[in-house]
């Protein structure tokens, strides 16, 4: 579901931006008037959202709307869920105008939020996705498992991603144990979510690499072997 949603956005996203920046011939700034203001005026060149997310829609959409199955029906509904985490979070940006950096005037635009925004949003609404099923009427509507129908925004699922953290050969997954893990690292690779809370062996482990190069001219270059001793954490 994240992947769907997150790829969608991400078209809408670049796109948008691409058009107010001169480089699709096809679309430019967003001109749309948005009303009269008090404290400063619409102008510059605004993302152009609306064709980013149709060209979006029309790019990403067009092999799920052949199929009528309950995959191609939620691949359909989280890509719309990443369309509009895009939408809904456009923001204003202005620029002031005046004597000595004053701001008498001031020209605001509409711009695509921050993407890294953007995907905290997403993942948000990936850890709460909601498992959904189908009606058995001609309309093939999901319907969450209490019977409502899903939000725009939810992402869905209908099955449960695999375990990743065990030995699936149906997935072709091998599991993580023996896997080195970063203990220090806050990313993805940190013992603590690599391992699976399964927890992790340091281990003293020889190292080789070349060393001591040395260039001749010409033209070619020597090197002697090193071995060096280190310390890697490895999953249990």
């Amino acid at each position: 579901s994240f992947a769907y949603a997150i790829s969608s956005a991400g078209v809408t996203h670049q796109v948008s931006k691409a058009c107010s920046m001169g480089k699709l011939k096809s679309c430019g700034c967003d001109m749309s008037v948005y009303g009269n203001q008090q404290n400063f005026e619409w102008g510059g060149c605004s993302h152009n959202i609306n064709f980013g997310a149709k060209y979006a829609s029309k790019f990403l959409d067009s092999k799920e709307r052949t199929s009528r199955d309950i995959h191609a029906q939620i691949n359909l509904h989280n890509n719309r869920a990443g369309r509009l985490a895009i939408i809904r979070h456009v923001r204003k940006q202005c620029k002031c105008h005046g004597m000595s950096g004053s701001c008498e005037l001031k020209t605001c635009w509409k711009a695509a939020p921050d993407f890294r925004a953007v995907g905290t949003i997403l993942k948000k609404k990936y850890d709460r996705a909601t498992k959904v099923d189908i009606t058995n009427s001609a309309n093939t509507k999901l319907i969450k498992r209490n019977g409502r129908i899903p939000k725009h925004l939810e992402l869905l699922f209908y099955e449960k991603s695999p375990n990743f953290c065990d030995p699936n050969p149906l997935v072709d997954s091998p599991g993580t144990t023996g896997r080195l893990c970063n203990k220090t690292s806050g990313g993805i690779n940190n013992c603590e979510t690599l391992c699976c809370g399964r927890g992790y062996n340091t281990l003293r482990v020889k190292r080789t690499e070349r060393c001591h190069c040395k260039f001749f001219w010409c033209c070619y270059v020597t090197c002697k072997t090193c071995e060096y001793d280190e310390w890697v954490t490895v999953c249990k």
